[in-house]
């Protein structure tokens, strides 16, 4: 996949839906892997895309089909994007549902995944998670580190976490562990925050029993001072 497809980039308009619809769980994106997979999401609609390179003409676009769920119901279709710079149009259309042309610009995957109004729940050392009611949310966790601790690449390898390399997205560093999809900040000091999801189609108890699990391995690294988790 060619690099100028790849990345990340936020739905601004949609044809026949407002703003309001397009991010109603979260801002609307579309993420285009270097070996062509993607994801989707906008309204109740979340979808993993599976995209090719085709000639139009004299011109290229990127074609993709996908298969998700809307409102929880299964759903499929087709789409295609045409990219000019840091902006794309493209068109979408849900097998015997809706279609819709739309309009994006590149970002980051921070800023799609950007925490909204969080509620902050602290987590003093050896709390279990499982006593703060965790859900099939998004989540901030910030950890505090004692004053000697390793750096962040080794900080990954004692939790098991995969990286994922995105290099056109250069600020973000992606890694997955279970069914969880984690971003992280460089440390800051003594501290350092996680930004974590659920990895897309993985079912919602998994996500909780997984979360619980990475938490309480948070809280048993030694070097680790105190976990604080914001429920996004």
């Amino acid at each position: 996949m060619k690099s100028e497809y790849t990345g990340t980039w936020r739905i601004t308009e949609m044809e026949g839906w407002d703003t309001a619809y397009i991010d109603l769980r979260g801002p609307g994106y579309v993420t285009i892997g270097r070996r062509g997979s993607g994801f989707m999401q906008y309204g109740a609609v979340e979808a993993d895309l599976d995209c090719r390179i085709e000639e139009i003409g004299n011109a290229q676009r990127l074609e993709f089909s996908f298969q998700g769920v809307d409102e929880g119901d299964p759903i499929s279709g087709r789409g295609w994007m045409v990219i000019d710079g840091t902006e794309t149009t493209g068109h979408i259309y849900i097998h015997h549902g809706d279609e819709a042309p739309f309009k994006a610009i590149r970002t980051s995957a921070a800023k799609v995944r950007s925490a909204r109004a969080p509620k902050v729940i602290p987590l003093p050392k050896q709390a279990l998670p499982a006593s703060q009611g965790l859900e099939a949310r998004i989540y901030s966790v910030e950890v505090l580190f004692k004053p000697h601790h390793p750096p962040l690449a080794q900080f990954a390898r004692d939790l098991g976490i995969i990286p994922e390399l995105v290099p056109e997205i250069e600020e973000d560093s992606w890694g997955t562990r279970d069914s969880l999809e984690i971003w992280s900040q460089e440390i800051d000091g003594r501290k350092l925050t996680l930004s974590i999801q659920r990895a897309h189609f993985k079912h919602k108890e998994i996500y909780v029993q997984d979360l619980e699990r990475f938490l309480g391995d948070i809280e048993a690294l030694p070097y680790v001072q105190q976990v604080q988790i914001e429920k996004q």
